[in-house]
Formats: C-alpha cells, sequence, structure tokens
C-alpha cells in the first residue's frame, strides 16, 4: 500500500482562499484557484480524505467575508473554547452562532472532531493576516481576469 500524501494549508492573499498543496512541493506554493503565489499557514499538515472538509470549511469562511479583525476574535474565541475543553459539540454550535456561514457546512466540521475545528482554527488564523477581499471584489478582480486573456 502507497504511503498517504501530506498536504500543507496554503492561503492566498489575491483571491482570498486557502487550500491544501502537496507538501513535496517545491517553493512558492501556487494557489489552486487563481495560480497566484500562496503562503503556508502554520497549521496541522493533512491527508487526502481532509480534501473535501477543508475546501468546504474553507468556502464558508470565504462567504462570511470576515476583515483580519473578524478572523482574529473568532480565532481567539475558537482557541478558548477549546483550551477549556468543553464538548466538541458545543463548540461547534457555538461557532455557527458567531459565523452563521458555518452552519451549512456542518458536517465537515463534526467529521471527526476535532479536526474539522483545527481546520477553521487555521482558516481564521490565515485570514487575521491579510486585508479583507470580498466575495463581490474578488468576483470582479475574477471578471476582469478573465477579460485580459493577454490581447491587447
Amino acid at each position: 500500500m502507497a504511503p498517504m500524501a501530506a498536504y500543507l494549508p496554503v492561503y492566498c492573499s489575491s483571491c482570498a482562499h486557502a487550500s491544501l498543496s502537496l507538501a513535496a512541493a517545491s517553493e512558492p506554493q501556487i494557489c489552486s484557484f487563481c495560480e497566484a503565489s500562496a503562503r503556508v499557514v502554520p497549521g496541522p499538515i493533512y491527508g487526502d480524505g481532509d480534501w473535501l472538509a477543508f475546501a468546504e470549511i474553507d468556502s464558508a469562511v470565504f462567504d462570511a467575508e470576515l476583515d483580519g479583525g473578524q478572523a482574529t476574535t473568532l480565532a481567539e474565541e475558537l482557541q478558548q473554547l477549546l483550551n477549556e475543553k468543553l464538548d466538541p459539540q458545543a463548540i461547534v454550535q457555538r461557532m455557527i452562532q458567531r459565523l452563521p456561514t458555518l452552519a451549512r457546512i456542518r458536517p465537515a466540521l463534526v467529521n471527526g472532531l476535532p479536526r474539522g475545528l483545527r481546520m477553521l482554527m487555521t482558516l481564521l488564523v490565515a485570514r487575521s493576516r491579510d486585508v479583507p477581499l470580498t466575495v463581490s471584489e474578488y468576483q470582479a478582480a475574477t471578471l476582469r481576469a478573465a477579460g485580459d486573456d493577454g490581447q491587447s
């Protein structure tokens, strides 16, 4: 049986998305959404089975349009709840109350607890360092990039 691949979480400041990148990949890391340069986010190393949950949680966090301060506040709150060793289901419910976009991806958060909560922490920490990019700004930038196909 082949060994399971290892993936690092990476975050792209250009499009405000996070994804998993093969740990053996060379530097610089490339965003799987827009192909811009991405930075590795401190956090756990993930495996083949983590792709879907990570992508779903990233999508919900992206849709929340958090700015750096909001992401920092939520990350601190989540860390405090984890430190208090509360029931993981209660922590998930509290995070959904604070960030309603998480409700639609609840299964990704609760499947394999506390893995989903650690993914959420990684994604909040990634966004705490960057200038906010709203969904509408990202869509506008994507449309501009699609319209600029190198023909002038």
